[in-house]
């Protein structure tokens, strides 16, 4: 992973400038009519600026919330950041912002400097530079990227993060295998990380990104079928690329979570046709048990502030969402619409608790707010399930099941999707493979 450290990274926003209010980017709800943006670059014999130019490129149009306009349609060659445009010229090309860089190398490094202009209000929105090893000019872009984001639409940009994903594979008899693998938000960089001989899923990204926990299970055939027969926690270093077994436990473990200060794992623990939640204390191994009862308590995810969990359980006679204070007590029923809960993820922002919902024939990627209010469905599918947030709280990445017909046989086809929390842009994330249970993290420290 790159080191940030290796990259000195400004930001300056002039205190006298402001946005025109008319072309801020409200993302809770649906956009239809992008936000067009030119983006010119003057290359001081780098060689890296048509690629700089492009990540950007593909990063804002990624969003939906940009549209791009090609360099053949510009009225103004610009020379570099010091060159006032003329505003009526971008204006004739519909450009509501222009972004204005340069690149230059000076003394084996690489310089971006970038100033953003309101074209419609003729005013500079911001100023935005980095430098670092020529070799760090994509994650510089990404940078860049995230700033022009959060300026234009006052959020978080999250261009610089990583994806987990497990791998699903079969082999010819029917055998089944699980690795963990990672890539760039972008789709970029795959690479596969873990090595267990097992069942491998759920991967979890620490605070920090610097880590993930993860869950894994072997099998054992007992009258025909396959059946777990023993699980355990691991950690993966993704500094050292290390892996360790954190837990071996009395029983099933499934679907750990850090605590938001990471010095926690919550996950549920199965044992004798009963689930309950548990947390395991990082630095002494201490495990401590949150619920009770011969009820299946599972998926428990703890809020921004850690100082609270919601899981699902079958406690009030059906599969429901719930929330408990972080030491366990005060259970309080979330969700009560017909239908059975499963899987909830807590945004990052607080502001909404994602899911999954199975029932009236079908299963649905949805949405609730932190006080049982607001539900609704953003997707569905044959089998969609396991949400995740991006780090900025505005997007939601899942699995889903498809069928796919291959002459006379029904093949299932396991990829990963991407939808905003309006419920728009729903599309696939492009895998070398067939891929589930994402998990969207920081790009580490």
């Amino acid at each position: 992973m790159l080191k940030i450290k290796n990259i000195i990274f400004a930001f300056l926003i002039c205190c006298s400038l402001s946005l025109n209010a008319s072309v801020v980017v409200n993302v809770n709800k649906g956009v239809m009519k992008p936000i067009t943006l030119a983006l010119s670059f003057k290359d001081f014999s780098t060689g890296v600026s048509n690629k700089f130019s492009e990540i950007i490129k593909k990063n804002l149009e990624g969003t939906f919330l940009f549209r791009s306009i090609p360099s053949q349609a510009f009225m103004q060659n610009l020379s570099g950041v010091n060159d006032e445009p003329k505003f009526a010229l971008w204006r004739m090309i519909n450009a509501n912002y222009l972004v204005s860089a340069e690149l230059r190398m000076q003394n084996g490094r690489l310089y971006i400097d970038c100033v953003l202009y309101d074209v419609l209000s003729e005013m500079k929105a911001g100023k935005f530079s980095a430098n670092g090893n020529p070799s760090d000019w994509k994650k510089m872009a990404h940078l860049i990227s995230n700033n022009i984001y959060e300026r234009i639409t006052g959020e978080v940009g999250y261009f610089d993060t990583k994806i987990l994903y497990v791998i699903p594979k079969k082999s010819a008899k029917g055998e089944k295998s699980y690795q963990i693998a990672m890539m760039d938000q972008d789709g970029d960089n795959h690479r596969t990380l873990t090595n267990v001989n097992g069942i491998t899923l759920t991967p979890r990204f620490s605070p920090n990104g610097n880590e993930f926990s993860f869950f894994s299970y072997k099998e054992r055939r007992v009258n025909g079928r396959l059946v777990p027969i023993s699980g355990s926690i691991y950690r993966y270093d993704l500094r050292t690329k290390k892996q360790e077994i954190l837990a071996n436990l009395n029983g099933m473990t499934y679907a750990p979570r850090y605590s938001p200060d990471g010095n926690f794992l919550i996950f549920s623990l199965s044992h004798r046709g009963s689930s309950s939640i548990y947390t395991l204390e990082l630095r002494t191994r201490q495990l401590r048990r949150l619920t009770r009862g011969p009820f299946i308590d599972t998926s428990p995810s703890y809020s921004p502030d850690g100082r609270q969990i919601v899981f699902n359980s079958d406690r009030g006679g059906s599969q429901q969402l719930y929330v408990m204070d972080s030491d366990g007590s005060n259970i309080r029923r979330l969700s009560f619409q017909q239908g059975r809960y499963a899987t909830p993820v807590w945004s990052p922002r607080g502001d909404w608790i994602a899911f999954t919902k199975f029932g009236n024939g079908g299963f649905y990627i949805g949405v609730i707010r932190p006080d049982g209010s607001g539900e609704r469905m953003l997707a569905s599918g044959y089998l969609v399930e396991s949400p995740t947030w991006s780090p900025n709280g505005r997007i939601i990445l899942y699995s889903n099941q498809n069928k796919i017909k291959e002459g006379k046989k029904t093949k299932i086809r396991e990829k990963i999707y991407s939808v905003d929390i309006t419920g728009y842009n729903n599309h696939e994330l492009l895998t070398p493979s067939e891929a589930i249970d994402p998990e969207w993290g920081s790009s580490g420290r």
